[in-house]
């Protein structure tokens, strides 16, 4: 009689299964998470006051009406094109870049009309740029 006993196969543990569903849970994790997207910006937003400041003539003044055409103080621009604003702030400044401009711009206006007064201005080397604001009406 054989008293020994027989080594048989040893027991294993099937790794590639494992690593299977692993991989699928970490796919669905990265696809369903949302990646918050945060800047780092402070901005320190105007505050709206009820009575109005006393404000100095701003002596030059640009406005974009609801469609997005230019006026410089009264005169209507023939375009929309930023050359031509550029050309025509230029003829009104002159050498004065230290002048201060005031913005207007209808609340029906395009961003990009608005966006495109403020890009003319900085690429001239306009620094004081007062934006109009007008106070609504009040209820009775």
């Amino acid at each position: 009689m054989n008293l020994s006993s027989r080594r048989g196969d040893e027991p294993e543990i099937n790794l590639i299964s494992l690593i299977d569903v692993l991989f699928v849970l970490v796919i669905f994790l990265m696809v369903t998470t949302t990646f918050a997207h945060q800047t780092g910006l402070r901005l320190e937003l105007p505050k709206a006051s009820p009575a109005p400041e006393t404000a100095t003539d701003p002596g030059l003044s640009v406005a974009v009406d609801r469609n997005g055409h230019y006026f410089l103080g009264d005169q209507a621009l023939v375009n929309t094109r930023p050359e031509t604003l550029r050309r025509a702030l230029e003829l009104e400044l002159g050498a004065e870049r230290n002048r201060p401009v005031a913005v207007r711009a209808d609340g029906r206006a395009s961003h990009q009309s608005v966006v495109t007064v403020f890009d003319v201005l900085a690429q001239m080397g306009v620094r004081d740029v007062v934006i109009e604001t007008v106070q609504p009406p009040e209820s009775p």
